[in-house]
């Protein structure tokens, strides 16, 4: 049952109509014959029906007389045969579907709900597929590890199919309590309850006008049941949504903790996107606001983070490739000051003297590594030997220690 019904069986009307409400996040429910359009208008969450004039065995006198004989009053508007794409429909129009269906201009989904389905890995048109998902009949599984956001797709699902119906919610490890009236039955952590159970109830509440949907880390929905059934990937699987989570995230709860936006310099996003983010989602929400709250200037750098924060982002062995993306950072912030005072003069360049400057330190702690032994030292360098000796003489530090212990290797 959906709150938006369109009659047609011609495609382009499909897709100048339907396609862009359901975009827009308006829920919305195709049908193309006659048959499905009566079914479809007796739902108690219809409220409004459009009908393409050439829809077969249309019966406009049927169909007006079935609308007013039903308690939830339906409005039903047949369009003529130029019925017009979305688009072109007149703005006197649109105000009236929206009003007809109480809904804001911009869809029963709000703005932050329509930029975070974008990221949660559900493929290219994500609204597409919720407002598929919204339109079947039959229960819901939503697959997926624990923080993916299985409670949030079944509510998207929800808002998009009985918007102004109850949500509500069986905690794992409870049974569900008869509730009055209708809506939607999210039953948490189906994966530790016994199918018998999720059938009984499943049945029983479908029973009652109730739509079901379960959220489960199980690769299988449960059985006896027909599910629709939608998997959300782990966030490790689509890794390249992580840093505009992270923004939302940031940009949420910055403004409901009082805060100035801020943001994460380089490194600490390098940090973000080599974590495998076991929590997936809701980890790293909640990363964001423990990072928030340890804010103390606009960027919030890796540095800044608690040792058990940032321990969580940089196991051991991920440790040293993690600091080595993180020093053009620290270099860049180190050489500001260096840069913004240099005055260019006779014998020297500012180029020469960072880059002296910057491989007379690394030279030096390669050879106090491996106790001057040169040959060790080009080889975690990973340069020739005579390389090693040329660039310590012209940087001034050859030694005799060195030459000596090199005579003994």
């Amino acid at each position: 049952m959906s709150v938006l019904v369109v009659a047609t069986a011609r495609d382009e009307i499909r897709a100048g109509v339907s396609a862009p409400l359901s975009r827009g996040g308006v829920p919305v429910r195709p049908v193309a014959d006659w048959e499905s359009l009566c079914r479809a208008i007796c739902g108690v969450d219809t409220r409004l029906v459009l009908v393409d004039s050439q829809l077969p065995n249309l019966n406009p006198v049927i169909l007006d007389a079935l609308a007013r004989s039903l308690s939830h009053a339906p409005r039903v508007r047949v369009l003529g045969s130029a019925m017009p794409p979305l688009t072109r429909i007149p703005a006197t129009e649109k105000a009236a579907l929206r009003e007809a269906l109480r809904l804001p201009g911009k869809g029963s989904l709000t703005e932050s709900d329509r930029r975070d389905v974008q990221w949660m890995g559900l493929g290219r048109e994500p609204l597409d597929l919720l407002a598929r998902l919204a339109a079947s009949p039959l229960p819901l599984c939503v697959h997926g590890e624990r923080g993916t956001g299985k409670e949030r797709v079944a509510r998207w699902v929800h808002q998009l199919s009985r918007p102004y119906a109850n949500f509500v919610v069986v905690p794992s490890g409870q049974r569900w309590e008869r509730t009055p009236g209708r809506g939607t039955l999210f039953i948490e952590s189906a994966e530790k309850r016994e199918s018998g159970e999720i059938r009984a109830v499943a049945r029983e509440a479908m029973a009652l006008g109730w739509r079901v949907a379960l959220g489960t880390r199980a690769a299988e929905a449960p059985s006896g049941v027909d599910w629709v059934r939608v998997m959300l990937p782990p966030l490790r699987a689509h890794v390249a949504d992580v840093k505009p989570l992270a923004m939302a995230y940031l940009e949420r709860h910055s403004q409901r903790m009082g805060q100035p936006l801020l943001t994460f310099d380089r490194a600490l996003w390098t940090l973000l996107g080599g974590w495998r983010w076991p929590g997936n989602l809701r980890e790293l929400e909640m990363f964001v606001v423990h990072a928030l709250s340890q804010a103390t200037t606009r960027v919030v750098r890796g540095a800044h983070l608690p040792l058990s924060v940032s321990r969580l982002l940089r196991p051991e062995q991920d440790a040293v490739a993690q600091d080595i993306a993180g020093f053009e950072d620290a270099a860049e912030e180190r050489l500001r000051e260096v840069v913004g005072q240099y005055t260019p003069g006779p014998g020297t360049t500012l180029h020469g003297l960072v880059m002296d400057s910057a491989e007379r330190a690394l030279l030096r702690l390669a050879l106090g590594r491996t106790g001057g032994n040169r040959k060790a030292s080009a080889a975690l360098l990973g340069i020739a030997r005579n390389t090693l000796a040329s660039r310590s003489r012209a940087l001034g530090l050859e030694s005799g220690r060195e030459d000596r212990i090199d005579e003994n290797e």
